[in-house]
Parts: C-alpha cells; sequence; structure tokens
C-alpha cells in the first residue's frame, strides 16, 4: 500500500541530537555571509585594503635583510592569510551567535583594528592612542569602501557618480588641509624676535669655506674580514684582509638570529672600514667616524661619505667604521653591552690602523700620523667616541689595546650623541678637543646630552685645547648620515612626525660639513684662525644654511671667576663673593634638561619680576692676579633662558589657545657693569655684542594630541634651556681715551633690564681675545 508524504514523514526515525546539532552548525555556516550584501561585500573589500596598506606600513620598519621588495611580499602575504582565517573564523561565530550584521565585514574591520592597533602599540604610541587611531583607520578604509559600493549600485548616469565621488573627495581633502585638525602642536612665537644675527660688530671670516674641498686629489679603499654576506666591499671585493676580533669576554647575549644574519658571532667581530685618504706622499692625521644604533639591517656607515671625501681632500685621512652588526633589529634585538662595544670595536681599528700604518704594503703603511688623531661619531657613536677617548675608565685591565698608548687622540666629534652611564661612569675628557652639535627638531635624541658631554671637559694650565657645542634649531637626527633618510623613528612611528619646516638634508649636511671639517683643520692641521667660528658661529654665517643658532665656547686659557660647582650662592670658588638685589629669588642648582633631568653641572639660577633686577660679583684678588697674563682679555659667560619656567605650556587650557595668544615674557635685556678700584663704572650693553636669542620651542609630531602621548610623553616639551655663550672685549667697556686694566677691576654687575625673566649664569670668567 502506497503511503502520503505526511504518512511518510511520520514514519521517519527522528533524528538524534548529534545529527540534529550538526544539521544546526551547517546551516549556520552556509548562511554566514547572508547578510554581506554588494555594498558590505565593496566595504569589507575596502576595508582589507586599508589593512594591507596598515601591514606594508609596519614592514618598512621591520626589515629582515632580505631587501625592501621581498619583506613587502612576506608581510603583505602572511598579513592575507591571517585576514582570511581571522575573518573566515569570526564570521563562522558571528554566524553562531545569531549576530545580525553583516559578519564578514565586522569581521574584516575588527581583523584592521587589531591588527592596526598591535602596530602602534608596538611602535609606542600609548594604549588609548593606538586604539584611537587604529579605530578611526579602519572607519576611514569601511567608509570608502561602502561609499563607492552605494555609488556604483545608484541607479542614475555614470557623470553624476563620477561627479559625487570627485566633489566627496575634494570636500575631503579641504577639511583635511585647511582645518585646524589634524595640525602640529601650537608653539608660541615673538611678533619681533631679536636675532644674534642682528649684531653687525663681528665681521666675517676672511678665510676659505671650510665646506669647500681642498687641493688634494682623493683616493678610497675597503678593508675588512672579507667574509660580508651583504656587502661585496668588505667581502670578497675588501681591498686590504683584517683579522677579526673576540668580543666574548664582553658580550655574553649575541642572538641566534644575529649569527644567521651575519655569519659570525661575538667571538669573531669584523673590523670593517672604509677609507678616504690623499693621494699625494706624505704623512697625515687620522679620523675616525662612527654611526649610531640604526636599523642593524638598514646599513649606516656609508651614510658618512661626504665628510670622508672632503677630510681627505683637506690632508686628513678619514675612515668610516662598520658597528652595524652592534646595532637593533626587530628579530634579534641588540648584544648585551654595546655601549662599551661601540667604544672597543672603536680601539680596535684605531689598533688595526696602527699595525697597517706599520706593515708594508698597503696603503695606509706609513701614511698615519697618529700623534693627531681625531674620534668622530654620531647618536650612539658620539658617546662611544667619548668613551674611547677616556679607555682608561672601562678598559685599563684589557691588555689587547696596550698598543694604544703610543696613539694621541687630540679631538672628539660628538654629533647629536647619547649620553648613558656605562657601569655607573660617565667619560671625562681632559686636554681634549671636544665638538657636539644638536638638532632642536630630533626626535629620536630629543635631548641635548652633548651638553653634558661638554661640562665633562676639562684643560690643564698648560693645554691649547678649546671646547665647543652649536644647537641648530631646524635640524633632525637622522640628516646627518646621508643613508638614514629624514625620518628619526622608523615607520609607522615616523610617518606621524613633523616634518614641515625641517632642514633640506643638503642644508644640514652642509653645516656639518662647515663646523666637522673647521673643527679639525683648527685642531689636527693648526689652522687656528677658524677656531673663530666657534666663539661665535655669526662669523661663519656666509657658510651656513639659515636658521636659528646658538653656540657654547670655552678653550684651556679660561680665567674663572665663577662656575658654581663647589660655591654657595654668596660665596665663590676662590673666595669672591655674590650678592643680589631685585631678585624674586637667586639660587645654586643644577641646569636642566628638556625633561627637567639634571644636566650633571650647576650654574646661578635668577629670576626677576621688575627691570633693574641685578646679580653681582666681586673678585677675589687671586682672580685678577691670573686674569692680568691675559693678551687682550675679554669677559665671557654663558647664560640659558628659563622662560619656559614662566609659562605652563602644559596646561590643559592652554591646548586651544593659538600660538600668539601665548604670552611670552620678553626676552632678557642686560647691562653689564665693571665697578672699578677708584669706585667709577664702566657699563655695556649686551645687546651692543650680542642680543639674547629666542628660545627654540619645537612641535615634533604632525598631529598635536601626540606630542604628549607617544613614546611615554617623550616629546611633551616643546623647548629645552641651551646656554648661549657671550665674549665681551674688556676694551668694548672703555673708550678711546680710556683703556681698562683687569686688576683694575672689582665687581661685576649683571644687570636686566626687562623683565619678567629668568635665566641660568654659568661659566664666568676671562680669556683672551
Amino acid at each position: 500500500m502506497e503511503l502520503t508524504l505526511e504518512e511518510s514523514k511520520q514514519q521517519m526515525p527522528e533524528p538524534s541530537r548529534p545529527q540534529q546539532m550538526k544539521a544546526w552548525v551547517m546551516n549556520r555556516y552556509y548562511v554566514r555571509n547572508k547578510r554581506d550584501t554588494y555594498v558590505w561585500r565593496v566595504a569589507t573589500g575596502s576595508t582589507a585594503m586599508f589593512g594591507s596598506l596598515s601591514m606594508l606600513t609596519a614592514a618598512l620598519g621591520m626589515p629582515t635583510g632580505f631587501g625592501t621588495f621581498v619583506d613587502l611580499i612576506l608581510f603583505l602575504s602572511a598579513n592575507i592569510i591571517a585576514m582570511f582565517a581571522a575573518s573566515f573564523l569570526l564570521t563562522f561565530i558571528f554566524s553562531l551567535m545569531y549576530i545580525p550584521l553583516p559578519r564578514r565585514f565586522i569581521s574584516t574591520v575588527l581583523y584592521v583594528v587589531i591588527e592596526t592597533y598591535l602596530i602602534l602599540y608596538f611602535a609606542e604610541f600609548g594604549r588609548m592612542m593606538s586604539i584611537a587611531l587604529a579605530a578611526a583607520f579602519a572607519f576611514i578604509g569601511a567608509f570608502a569602501g561602502v561609499l563607492i559600493g552605494l555609488l556604483y549600485r545608484w541607479e542614475t548616469k555614470a557623470v553624476r557618480k563620477i561627479g559625487i565621488a570627485f566633489l566627496t573627495a575634494l570636500l575631503s581633502v579641504a577639511i583635511f588641509k585647511f582645518s585646524d585638525w589634524p595640525a602640529p602642536a601650537d608653539i608660541p612665537q615673538r611678533e619681533e624676535a631679536q636675532s644674534g644675527q642682528a649684531a653687525d660688530w663681528r665681521r666675517p671670516l676672511q678665510i676659505p669655506n671650510p665646506a669647500e674641498k681642498g687641493n688634494l686629489t682623493v683616493q678610497t679603499f675597503t678593508y675588512g674580514s672579507g667574509k660580508d654576506k651583504h656587502r661585496n666591499w668588505f667581502g670578497d671585493q675588501v681591498d686590504v684582509r683584517t683579522a677579526s676580533v673576540d668580543a666574548s669576554g664582553y658580550i655574553t647575549k649575541w642572538p641566534k638570529l644575529k649569527t644567521f644574519f651575519w655569519g659570525f658571532d661575538e667571538h669573531a667581530l669584523p673590523l670593517n672600514g672604509q677609507v678616504w685618504m690623499p693621494k699625494e706622499a706624505g704623512t697625515y692625521p687620522l679620523a675616525l667616524i662612527v654611526h649610531g644604533n640604526h636599523l642593524m639591517e638598514h646599513f649606516s656607515d656609508g651614510g658618512y661619505r661626504y665628510l670622508g671625501e672632503l677630510l681627505a681632500s683637506k690632508g686628513i685621512i678619514a675612515v668610516s667604521v662598520d658597528e652595524n652588526f652592534l646595532n637593533y633589529s626587530v628579530w634579534s634585538g641588540i648584544p648585551n653591552h654595546d655601549m662599551k662595544m661601540r667604544a672597543w670595536v672603536l680601539l680596535k681599528h684605531l689598533q688595526q690602523i696602527q699595525q697597517l700604518n706599520e706593515q708594508t704594503e698597503n696603503p695606509l703603511s706609513g701614511r698615519v700620523d697618529l700623534s693627531r688623531v681625531a674620534l668622530v661619531g654620531h647618536s650612539r657613536g658620539g658617546q662611544a667616541a667619548a668613551m674611547a677617548a677616556d679607555a682608561d675608565r672601562w678598559f685599563k685591565q684589557d691588555q689587547t689595546i696596550d698598543s694604544l698608548e703610543h696613539i694621541h687622540i687630540e679631538s672628539v666629534i660628538a654629533i647629536a650623541p647619547t649620553d648613558k652611564k656605562v657601569d655607573k661612569q660617565s667619560a671625562r675628557l681632559v686636554d681634549v678637543n671636544y665638538l657636539t652639535l644638536q638638532g632642536a627638531r630630533d626626535a629620536d635624541v630629543n635631548n641635548f646630552y652633548g651638553d653634558r658631554q661638554y661640562s665633562r671637559v676639562s684643560f690643564g694650565p698648560q693645554s691649547d685645547k678649546f671646547k665647543a657645542a652649536l644647537y641648530i634649531e631646524d635640524a633632525n637626527h637622522s640628516q646627518f648620515n646621508s643613508d638614514w633618510g629624514s625620518m628619526d623613528e622608523r615607520p609607522p612611528g615616523g610617518l606621524f612626525l613633523n616634518r614641515k619646516g625641517l632642514l633640506e638634508s643638503e642644508d644640514q649636511r652642509q653645516l656639518s660639513k662647515v663646523y666637522i671639517s673647521a673643527f679639525l683643520e683648527a685642531t689636527l692641521l693648526g689652522e687656528r684662525e677658524y677656531a673663530a667660528l666657534f666663539r661665535d658661529y655669526r662669523s661663519g654665517l656666509d657658510w651656513l644654511p639659515s636658521t636659528g643658532y646658538m653656540n657654547r665656547y670655552e678653550e684651556s686659557g679660561f680665567t674663572e671667576i665663577a662656575r658654581f660647582e663647589q660655591s654657595s650662592k654668596t660665596v665663590l670658588n676662590d673666595g669672591g663673593k655674590a650678592a643680589a638685589q631685585g631678585m624674586k629669588q637667586w639660587q645654586v642648582t643644577f641646569a636642566e634638561d628638556r625633561d627637567g633631568k639634571s644636566k650633571g653641572t650647576k650654574g646661578i639660577e635668577l629670576e626677576w619680576a621688575e627691570p633693574g633686577a641685578e646679580y653681582k660679583l666681586e673678585l677675589s684678588s687671586s682672580t685678577v692676579e691670573l686674569a692680568e697674563q691675559l693678551s687682550d682679555p675679554s669677559l665671557v659667560f654663558s647664560m640659558a633662558n628659563l622662560e619656559r619656567d614662566l609659562i605652563d605650556l602644559n596646561e590643559e587650557d592652554l591646548k586651544p589657545v593659538k600660538a600668539e595668544e601665548i604670552a611670552l615674557p620678553p626676552l632678557p635685556e642686560l647691562e653689564v657693569v665693571l665697578t672699578m678700584s677708584d669706585g667709577g663704572t664702566r657699563k655695556l650693553e649686551l645687546d651692543a655684542i650680542m642680543p639674547v636669542p629666542p628660545s627654540v620651542y619645537t612641535a615634533f609630531m604632525s598631529l598635536s594630541w601626540l606630542e604628549e602621548r607617544m613614546k611615554d610623553e617623550k616629546y611633551k616639551e616643546p623647548t629645552e634651556p641651551v646656554f648661549q655663550t657671550y665674549i665681551l672685549p674688556i676694551e668694548q667697556f672703555g673708550t678711546e681715551e680710556t683703556v681698562i686694566a683687569l686688576n683694575e677691576i672689582r665687581q661685576i654687575t649683571f644687570r636686566f633690564v626687562s623683565g619678567p625673566g629668568k635665566v641660568m649664569l654659568n661659566d664666568i670668567g676671562f680669556i683672551s681675545k
């Protein structure tokens, strides 16, 4: 008997619980993308493209060493696989949860938000800022996709669709371009800022531009292990083969990935160097140039070719030292004791060059004057150069470098150096010429740490050395090296740096050439007329790019009046007396950097509310006796403007205020008054010699609200106090009829004729003109 359909159903067995569950799961799987209509599918694709863009940006900051193109392919492929897997899993989970949304679209958005968040978080944007930026980034990608999908499905003429798309894009660009957001932080400006370049009593130097190539013919070659895996000029094409060195006595942490990349470990570090030297016969002084901590896979030593060629044409053998294997890698980290190692490897290069100089049949045979050596370092290399010049502090027990006692380091140059304590110690240079350069726009080493080392350089009574510092308003960190690009941070963080108004790379390297060449000509080649550039940067303005500068200077013949390291507020080191009148407060305290941390040196801090405040120094007889030995004496002092203490740029109510609405105190104007033994006075206005330069304010980030959030508030302070040295010839205090003798000076008064104000004075004394 034939059964009806209804009867057949009634007689079929009831599915088991597992069968029901399986059927339900399969049904949820098949309908997981049911809500993803055309518009949402387009939006999913657009969001996925933004996610790929995010990953490609991360790839630029995480090089593997296989090359940028390979890195991009690897990262993009990994991202596509991960995004597909995450979207598949999340879509299915959302379907099981009956979430009534376009599930593939939501899954892709979540993936992109999480991916971008992780990239930003590990770039030190901070948790909340990383979340906000990641969500905004994914939203823009999704919104663009929704708009494209809607326009495509809109049943209207194509020209109308194109017009709407064009107008939307134009409106977005206009909002971005002309609105106040996003924009760098507002920084205060003076309407009529004085400039130290205004005074014209100091004439330009009538000597050749030190940045112009010299008359000598330059030859170049390399020395090294001959086994480099990545650079044939240190590999099979190396000109002079050198032995490796064993650093296992210092390095105890050398990752296996680093060995895989380089092909060696801490037991066999290579000594690789690029050399530029004169072809002409003769012996020449030596300058070693060492880079800092850049990404290991992006080699740094070739970035100082512009210096090497220049110095060699002047008669200095220049060597760019390879220490890339000590640099940081995203994949293999950085060896321990890397700072000490940078100095040690530099010393080993000196030793290697010493051996080559003594050997025959190589380009350096008998060509190096090791009694005239300079060490030039950038970033961590700048600190390493100072450490190597003070080698006994760390390497006295290292018998492998005993031969270096016959090498004389005359000069050290530190470009944007670090200044970390190593084994709880810092380099202290004695009778060594020292120069440090620092950019105010340095987003890597954003404090003027070279100023600390400057204070730890001292000279003996028979020395003929000097030290100098230059602070450059629009210079950054990376552009001193021609291979480091213009970003001081690797992507993605570097993409958010404010590069508006930054010095052009060629301009920054031009000033580097001027100062480094002039310094080495003065200290290694005996061209002492170039020392005037370091006394007053204005004498070389014709050679320098247009930006703001501040310079600090001291020479071995300095006769101290007051340094304040051991002084109290009223009694100076030599027994002289100090007093103040009209000061709101005055105290001996430590100089501070951008972050309010001690620079390791003290000064007298003066704050006044009304014009007319005075700070007086009564000279001791011993100081006057020492100063009488100087020829054509000048009064010299260094002063830092502390106006930042009188305003609070971090108050929340100042955030929306325009720069012109932030009231800055007037620039300090002062008169220096000499009181003579007969009770008479001689006065000189500082503006007649060098007006106080305006403080430099910097907006590091292209988005104002990142200043106090990125990198653990690294960029929150827009300015740092920097010392400017003022040299006032004693003859300027007198007249044609009256000549001032030092032994007649009894008191020096600093009278501040503007107010309110706050400054720090230091290094007050006499030098020869």
